[in-house]
């Protein structure tokens, strides 16, 4: 499985990132739970975060994957 994750850092500290797996924005402090639960509550933003996973992660693993496979 491809999964998309991707971080928020403010002052060297993780404060909220999305899983692709999870289908979400996910906080880690409570610095990130108020835009957690803003992104979280719009659909449109979900959907358009979800679909990178097709639109951008499983394109580039395809290609990185095809090239460091063959140089094994």
């Amino acid at each position: 499985d491809v999964r998309y994750l991707d971080r928020y850092i403010y002052n060297q500290e993780e404060f909220l990132y999305f899983d692709s797996k999870e289908g979400k924005f996910i906080p880690k402090t409570e610095f990130g739970k108020p835009a957690a639960d803003q992104w979280n509550s719009n659909k449109e933003i979900i959907e358009d975060w979800n679909s990178r996973v097709q639109t951008i992660c499983i394109p580039n693993y395809n290609i990185i994957h095809s090239f460091t496979a063959d140089r094994r």
